[in-house]
């Protein structure tokens, strides 16, 4: 099976549906023939995001095995992070296992290589367990704490003059290479207050998204809402077909603040194309 070419009828529709012109985009999406594993990952996204846990999972079922006709391997992850999380919230529990057996039988039957083998049975193995209820899978995120002690301001400060002597602790840039650091080990409402400071001209995904775990731990909703809403607007696809960032369900402690009206404010807010 080889990566299957979008062409520019479906590319303009999914550029709709990215733009968050959901219903627009999928009429159109109904007069496109074929593509049919492409067209599912495209509902799928969406279902999730609209809470319809059954057709998202539907969905999933009749597209992600045929995931080797597109190259980015961050669609299968992601996507088995939200269908995992649906089969536990509506107890679709024995539905998920029986297709996550059969996704890792079918996919050992096909002569690929071995990195690619092991790849399907280390995703799947960890996903039956997290069925089964177990925590703290290497794959999972883990959670961010709240952090009172931890480097200083000063620290951070001598940090940047010695390994970005260029940037400055004033700058958005300077800000961009300190906060990867500082959201994890400084103190976090020093963190958070200099994420502030810069946060709508940061570019990076991951700050916004660490940011927004970090306001969520300190009860600090509408301000996490805020960065995810940032990070939403900042985020780029890897491949046309997807449509909304589904990395946001591998952060399970992101979950409380992924009700469906936000979701559905995430699925209708312009995003970038790929």
């Amino acid at each position: 099976m080889s990566i299957v070419k979008i062409p520019k009828k479906l590319r303009d529709i999914l550029d709709t549906l990215r733009s968050g012109q959901i219903e627009i985009g999928l009429q159109q999406l109904t007069h496109i023939k074929g593509f049919e594993p492409q067209k599912a990952i495209v509902y799928a996204e969406i279902s999730y995001f609209n809470s319809n846990d059954e057709n998202a999972m539907t969905n999933d079922e009749n597209a992600l095995p045929f995931d080797e006709q597109w190259y980015a391997g961050n669609i299968l992850c992601e996507h088995f992070f939200a269908y995992s999380h649906v089969a536990i919230r509506g107890g679709h529990i024995s539905r998920a296992a029986t297709f996550y057996n059969n996704f890792l039988k079918e996919k050992e039957k096909l002569n690929l290589p071995e990195h690619r083998i092991h790849f399907y049975r280390h995703q799947i193995n960890n996903h039956l367990a997290k069925l089964n209820g177990e925590k703290d899978l290497i794959i999972d995120n883990k959670p961010l704490q709240l952090v009172k002690e931890g480097k200083s301001v000063d620290e951070f400060r001598a940090q940047l003059k010695q390994y970005r002597p260029k940037l400055t602790f004033e700058s958005e840039q300077g800000s961009e290479y300190l906060l990867q650091f500082m959201l994890e080990t400084g103190n976090t409402d020093e963190s958070l207050a200099y994420y502030e400071t810069f946060a709508d001209k940061i570019v990076s995904e991951t700050i916004h998204i660490q940011a927004a775990r970090l306001f969520h731990v300190t009860g600090q909703i509408d301000q996490a809402q805020q960065a995810l809403m940032r990070f939403v607007k900042n985020w780029y696809p890897v491949e046309y077909i997807q449509i909304t960032p589904m990395i946001l369900f591998s952060y399970e402690d992101l979950y409380p603040l992924l009700t469906t009206a936000w979701k559905q404010e995430i699925l209708h807010t312009p995003k970038g194309k790929p």
